[in-house]
């Protein structure tokens, strides 16, 4: 017996559109897919050769050596083209200790609670993944440990260590850690060592132990990125890069209106509280056209970086009575909104607005969101404002981590100023209820009246002419 260690809308004459169907079509490689590995002859492990959200190992390293019951196919799956490592061939399968899985998967794992957080994004140079093993610990497993390594490249491997995880009991164990993909080289691998006691290595020789390797594709990072609709969140989003373009998805407004202008997977928000308004027609009323954010600096999109929301939008009339609200939220799937400003339409008809803020840390899955508004006023909790007119719409992106992670501890993401000089939100830029109310009522009389183009308007003062 092996010793045990001890526990350690109104019509409206509007221009026609093309005919739009209800899921856009992405492009040839834009779609992040699980990949599942292949053994790989020239390097002797399992290996995904395409990039995507993930690379599963799936049954091809199940057991351990030659023991009983528990053969493992190619053994020892270990790189060729780096010192092959042996296992051991002691024990049995699933009583003593094996790996039987390897998954590297796209995004971040939540630091409190420990909780996988997918981003559903390729893996990216640059980005943040992590490693998922599935392991057969020994009796409680305190005398258990897997090294987890990483080498950047795969066809001359120097093992950097990532960290040492022991069992956190006995049996079937899932063991994760996240990591930041490195940068430069795209076909990429890990290792895990794992061992029955000893000393951290990336390749032990005791006759318990197992050692396995998978190799992964890496997604190139930089340059800009077109959005794709992301089933899961409901709104367009941009795998890593230095920009993210909704293109061609947020053009228009709610589901059948303005006329001939439906914007398609409406309303394209992630609060389903948000809804566009459905009054007015095409490129005549309010609606967002384009959203693009981009890095400050030309690099990839990077937590403590400054990036720029443009937002191409159609302004009614003049302009003077339409505004909209910038906002940022770290996290894409659990979103807590944060004004960045407001900016008034400089004029009518197309108009480019934009705003500058810092990247925060605490997702690598963002977001944004613009709230194009008629006559605008206070927003709610779920930070839009709703209306006949208004226009809201969220776009993600994905966020590089912050190598220099001392110099972010306690960062807060801060607004930086508008290139417009009315981007500031202040008192008198927010309508009160009552005065929001009048004007809606307004509104909803000219359009009875199919007379969408004389809404009324405000003079410089704020005030109803």
């Amino acid at each position: 017996m092996k010793p045990i260690s001890p526990p350690s809308a109104a019509p409206s004459k509007a221009p026609s559109r093309s005919p739009t169907t209800n899921e856009p079509t992405p492009s040839i490689g834009d779609i992040a897919e699980l990949q599942d590995a292949a053994f790989d002859t020239e390097y002797g492990v399992p290996r995904c050769t395409a990039p995507g959200s993930a690379c599963d190992s799936k049954g091809l390293l199940n057991g351990r050596g030659t023991i009983a019951n528990g053969v493992e196919a190619n053994r020892s799956n270990t790189n060729f083209k780096g010192n092959e490592c042996i296992d051991g061939n002691t024990g049995s399968y699933h009583a003593d200790e094996s790996i039987d899985q390897i998954i590297v998967t796209a995004g971040d794992i939540d630091k409190a609670t420990g909780t996988p957080i997918p981003s559903n994004d390729f893996i990216v140079e640059g980005g943040r993944a992590y490693v998922s093993v599935k392991v057969w610990c020994w009796s409680t497993g305190l005398s258990d440990i897997a090294d987890i390594y990483l080498t950047d490249d795969a066809d001359t491997p120097d093992w950097k260590h990532l960290v040492s995880i022991t069992c956190p009991g006995g049996g079937e164990k899932w063991l994760r850690h996240a990591f930041d993909v490195p940068q430069g080289i795209l076909n990429q691998m890990i290792r895990v060592n794992f061992r029955y006691l000893g000393s951290q290595t990336s390749c032990s020789n005791g006759g318990y132990d197992d050692h396995d390797d998978l190799g992964f594709t890496v997604k190139r990072g930089s340059g800009p990125r077109t959005a794709i609709f992301h089933q899961a969140l409901r709104i367009p989003k941009c795998s890593a890069g230095a920009s993210c373009d909704s293109g061609d998805l947020l053009d228009g407004r709610g589901p059948r209106g303005p006329n001939n202008g439906p914007e398609l997977n409406q309303p394209n928000t992630l609060n389903s509280a948000c809804t566009d308004g459905i009054s007015g027609a095409y490129h005549v009323d309010e609606s967002i056209d384009k959203i693009i954010v981009s890095s400050e600096s030309g690099g990839d999109l990077t937590e403590g970086e400054i990036a720029i929301i443009t937002a191409i939008v159609w302004c009614w009339g003049d302009g003077t009575s339409d505004s909209a609200d910038f906002y940022y939220a770290s996290d894409a799937s659990n979103p807590t909104w944060t004004l960045i400003g407001r900016i008034e339409c400089p004029g009518g008809g197309k108009q480019t607005l934009t705003m500058s803020y810092a990247l925060p840390q605490g997702g690598a899955i963002q977001a944004v969101r613009v709230n194009l508004m008629y006559l605008p006023g206070t927003p709610g909790p779920d930070k839009c404002i709703n209306g006949d007119w208004n226009d809201t719409d969220d776009l993600a992106i994905t966020v590089k981590s912050n190598s220099n992670t001392a110099s972010l501890r306690g960062f807060v993401a801060a607004p930086s100023k508008s290139v417009h000089e009315q981007g500031t939100v202040t008192d008198e830029s927010i309508r009160g209820a009552a005065e929001i109310e009048a004007d809606k009522k307004k509104h909803e009389l000219l359009t009875l009246m199919k007379q969408s183009e004389k809404k009324p308007k405000r003079d410089n003062g704020g005030e109803d002419i």
